[in-house]
C-alpha cells in the first residue's frame, strides 16, 4: 500500500477539525445542561423560601401590599425578569409581580411552562401546606444567554483551532516542500546519473537524509571509477605477457623460455588477482590467529634473499622477536610483495633492509631501500589513501594496491617515506597492533 505523506497530511487537519467540532458541540451541550440546572435550583430555592415566608406570617398574605412587594423585589429589567405567581389553594388567590389573573393548571407540578404578554416562559412550582408558589424567566432571554455562552466557548476554540491548523500547515509545507523536491530530483535522475543532489532545506533530517544519499553516490562513483580503473589496468597487465606469448608462438623458432617466463608472470598475475578478490570479501577475517612476525619475516627473507642478489641488491635483516593477531599467509604476501617491488624498481648495487621491532603496545615493519624512490606526487597521493592499479606511469601496481589492504584487513597503517633527505630512497613502514 502506497500513500502520500500530503494525503497524511490533509487527514490530520481533517481530524484536527473534527475533534474541534466535537470538543466545542459537547462543551456547549455539557455547558448548556449545567446552566439549566442551576437556573432551575435556584429557582425552587426562591420558590421554597418565598413560600416558607408567607406560611411564617399569614396575616401579611392577606395584606394587599402583599403584590406591591413581589412587585418591588421581582422588578422587570429586560435582562434578569423573573415572573413570580403565588396561589392559595384554599381561597383561591393569586399574587404576581405581575397584573394577571391566570388559574393554577395544576397543583402537583414540578416545572411550568407558560405563555404571557406575547413571550414564552418557562420555570418551577413549590406547593407548601396550600401555598403554591411559581417563578418562570422568559425563554427569550435565556436564549440570549445561551447565544452568548455559545460565543465564548466557540470563538476561543475556533481561533485555537485555526492557529493550530497555521502552524500544521507551516511545519508541513517546511518539511513535505523540500521533501517532494528531493524526491522528485531523485526519481528524475537515471541509473547512470552520480551527481550530488542539490536540494536546499532548513529541515536538519532532510539534510541528514540528503547528506547521507550524497555519500552513498560519492562511495559508489568512487568504487565504480576504482572498478573501472582496475579493469583497465588489469588489461594492461594481462595484454604484455600474452602479446610477448603470441609473437613468440607465431614465430618458426619460438623462444620457449620466455614464454615460460610470460606464462609464471601470468600466474602470479592471476594469484594477485584471486588474492585482492578475497581481501575485498573479506573471506580472510574468521581464519586470524596469533602470528610470530620474528619467524615469518626471517623465513621471507632467506627465500628473497637469492633473487634480489642476483638483480645485484643486498640485502638484510634486523627481526625482534614480536608477533600480532592475522593471518600469516597474508602478511607473508604483503612482504613478499614489499621486497618483490625492491627487485622490480631498484637498480643493482641498492641496499635494502628488513626491521621489526615492538613498542608501545604496536608491531612496527620496516622494509627500506636506497634506491630511487618514489616521486613526491605518487608519495603523496599514496599517504592519502590512493590505490589505483596503474602500473604502466608510477609503479603502484597490484603489489602495492595488495599490501595496502592486507594492512587495512588487519587494523593497521601503512606508511610512505623517503629514506634521504634529497627524496632518494624509500621507506615503507607498516604499524600493526601487537
Amino acid at each position: 500500500m502506497t500513500i502520500r505523506l500530503s494525503t497524511l497530511a490533509g487527514l490530520l487537519a481533517a481530524v484536527i477539525l473534527l475533534v474541534t467540532a466535537g470538543g466545542i458541540v459537547a462543551t456547549w451541550r455539557i455547558a448548556d445542561r449545567e446552566f439549566r440546572d442551576v437556573l432551575d435550583d435556584d429557582l425552587e430555592q426562591q420558590a421554597e423560601l418565598l413560600a416558607q415566608l408567607v406560611l411564617q406570617d399569614p396575616a401579611r398574605f392577606d395584606d394587599s401590599s402583599f403584590r406591591d412587594v413581589l412587585t418591588a423585589a421581582f422588578e422587570d429589567d429586560d435582562e434578569e425578569t423573573v415572573w413570580v405567581s403565588v396561589y392559595e389553594l384554599a381561597t383561591g388567590r393569586v399574587f404576581s409581580n405581575f397584573e394577571h389573573s391566570l388559574p393554577l393548571e395544576s397543583e402537583d407540578a414540578d416545572s411550568v411552562s407558560r405563555e404571557f404578554g406575547g413571550h414564552a416562559w418557562q420555570g418551577v412550582q413549590e406547593q407548601v401546606d396550600g401555598i403554591v408558589v411559581q417563578l418562570m424567566r422568559r425563554s427569550d432571554l435565556f436564549d440570549e444567554v445561551q447565544d452568548e455562552m455559545l460565543e465564548q466557548i466557540v470563538m476561543p476554540a475556533v481561533i485555537g483551532g485555526l492557529v493550530t491548523l497555521l502552524l500544521l500547515a507551516v511545519l508541513i509545507g517546511l518539511t513535505l516542500r523540500p521533501l517532494s523536491r528531493l524526491t522528485r530530483e531523485i526519481e528524475s535522475r537515471g541509473a547512470e546519473s552520480l551527481d550530488l543532489l542539490r536540494t536546499a532545506t532548513a529541515a536538519r533530517e532532510i539534510r541528514v537524509v540528503r547528506d547521507s544519499i550524497n555519500g552513498l553516490i560519492s562511495g559508489i562513483d568512487q568504487l565504480l571509477r576504482r572498478e573501472r580503473q582496475f579493469a583497465s589496468d588489469v588489461a594492461h597487465e594481462l595484454r604484455t605477457p600474452l602479446t610477448t606469448m603470441k609473437l613468440e608462438l607465431g614465430g618458426t623458432d619460438p623462444d620457449l623460455h620466455a614464454v615460460r617466463s610470460e606464462v609464471d608472470r601470468l600466474a602470479r598475475l592471476v594469484e594477485q588477482l584471486l588474492t585482492l578478490a578475497r581481501l575485498e570479501q573479506g573471506q580472510w577475517r574468521g581464519r586470524f590467529e596469533s602470528v610470530a612476525l620474528d619467524e615469518l619475516c626471517a623465513a621471507v627473507v632467506d627465500s628473497m634473499g637469492p633473487r634480489l642478489a642476483a638483480a645485484g641488491i643486498g640485502l638484510e635483516s634486523r627481526l625482534d622477536k614480536a608477533s600480532t593477531t592475522g593471518d600469516a599467509t597474508l602478511l607473508e604476501i604483503l612482504l613478499r610483495n614489499l621486497l618483490q617491488n625492491v627487485a622490480g624498481h631498484c637498480p643493482a648495487g641498492t641496499r635494502a633492509s628488513v626491521g621489526l621491532d615492538r613498542a608501545d603496545g604496536k608491531v612496527r615493519l620496516r622494509v627500506a631501500d636506497d634506491g630511487p624512490g618514489m616521486p613526491t606526487v605518487t608519495r603523496e597521493r599514496v599517504r592519502a589513501g590512493f590505490t589505483r592499479l596503474d602500473s604502466r606511469g608510477e609503479g603502484l601496481g597490484l603489489g602495492l594496491a595488495i599490501c595496502q589492504r592486507i594492512v587495512a584487513a588487519h587494523g593497521g597503517e601503512i606508511r610512505f617515506d623517503s629514506a634521504g633527505a634529497d627524496g632518494t630512497g624509500l621507506v615503507v613502514e607498516i604499524i600493526l597492533p601487537a
